[in-house]
């Protein structure tokens, strides 16, 4: 007797893999979002207003899923990563103490500079009235010292004024440069942990597609009349079959992949199955009671997400495409790395997901780099 059974339920949804990292005066973890820029106007000797970047922290990298985790559990970029985030945790508090103090050399600078166009005023006052013989002169020499005490005032204040904006652009380039650098990192974490997982995948998906065997005792109601034969013939398991599969798919597959999967659920829609079952012995008793044991062999087939389901990494990885990279070189015993990972002499030649990848081939103490962007089969040579 044979059933035909496809199970087909679309999974629950994708459960993402979110990291958790500290890193220095940073309490929560860093997705950077900044926008960097600074512009300076000044007209009618209106004090100069500074627009300057700010750095924001979201929690979009946060609870880790138990697989990335453990992908990072012995990464170094994680701690590069902590590392570079609080150093530009300082360079941001750097940078708005220094705007706090430019603000106030600016209204320092606005004041003094209203001080020297009164004294002028006044100095111009006094003049019209000294040459029309109305004044005292010493009132015009107090005048002249106060505005050229002001004048050196105004000028101190421009020097700090300089001063400041020359620290404050040098800060902003540190504080660009070293956002630039933790976008790098998070980018190759994110790729560490995306080959790890693309190992794990691979290494499961080997072992999903299974035949078992096992046998069940039922027991069911027929008609006395009828003969144990036709009560046979006639019985269907379909009620049953689905969880009888679950448990013996579970079990077997929990000892093939126990290396890589510690605590196994399966849900019945991450595969399909064909099903065979015969009837090993039974019995029929008068009142048409059915008591017999069924050998069932089902033919299992996993569905494209089921490894990633089963890992708990999101499904877009089970969906991505890989591509060939092959990496060549002119020199013998020369040494590759791919995004900080040694693999050994040239040539090298790697199935890869799409994405960026740093590459460097050293050879006689003479190291050469190259990034490219894999988003097909490519040959890269290198050449001392």
């Amino acid at each position: 007797m044979e059933a035909d059974i496809s199970i087909c339920s679309k999974p629950g949804g994708s459960r993402r893999a979110r990291l958790l990292m500290t890193g220095g005066g940073v309490a929560a973890t860093l997705l950077l979002t900044f926008v960097v820029g600074s512009a300076y106007s000044q007209a009618d000797n209106a004090p100069q207003r500074l627009q300057l970047a700010t750095l924001s922290a979201s929690d979009a990298l946060s609870a880790a899923a138990p697989a990335v985790a453990e992908a990072m559990a012995d990464s170094p970029r994680a701690e590069q990563l902590a590392a570079k985030i609080a150093e530009l945790d300082a360079i941001l508090l750097d940078k708005q103490k220094l705007e706090d103090d430019l603000r106030i050399e600016k209204s320092a600078q606005a004041a003094v500079q209203l001080k020297l166009a009164n004294t002028k005023k006044l100095i111009r006052m006094e003049v019209d009235d000294f040459l029309g013989q109305s004044a005292d002169r010493r009132r015009l020499d107090e005048l002249l010292d106060e505005h050229k005490r002001n004048a050196e005032e105004a000028a101190a204040v421009s020097e700090r004024v300089d001063a400041l904006e020359k620290d404050l652009g040098s800060q902003h380039l540190k504080f660009s440069l070293a956002a630039r650098d933790v976008e790098r990192l998070k980018a190759q974490l994110a790729a560490e942990i995306r080959e790890r997982n693309s190992k794990k995948i691979q290494a499961v998906a080997r072992k999903l597609d299974k035949t078992i065997r096992f046998e069940r005792s039922v027991s069911f109601r027929c008609s006395a009349s009828k003969s144990l034969a036709d009560c046979l013939a006639e019985h269907r398991n379909d009620g049953q079959m689905s969880q009888w599969v679950l448990e013996h798919y579970q079990r077997v597959l929990a000892e093939d992949i126990r290396d890589q999967v510690a605590d196994l659920a399966l849900d019945t829609g991450w595969y399909r199955y064909r099903t065979r079952t015969d009837f090993s012995q039974a019995s029929m008793s008068l009142d048409g009671t059915v008591n017999a044991q069924v050998s069932i062999e089902a033919n299992i087939t996993a569905k494209k997400m089921m490894p990633c389901a089963i890992l708990d990494v999101p499904y877009e990885q089970c969906d991505s495409k890989t591509y060939s990279l092959i990496v060549r070189s002119n020199k013998y015993g020369d040494q590759v790395r791919i995004n900080d990972q040694e693999h050994g002499a040239t040539p090298v030649s790697l199935m890869l997901d799409s994405g960026v990848y740093d590459i460097q081939v050293t050879s006689g103490g003479i190291t050469q780099k190259r990034t490219l962007s894999l988003k097909g089969d490519q040959v890269v040579n290198f050449k001392f």
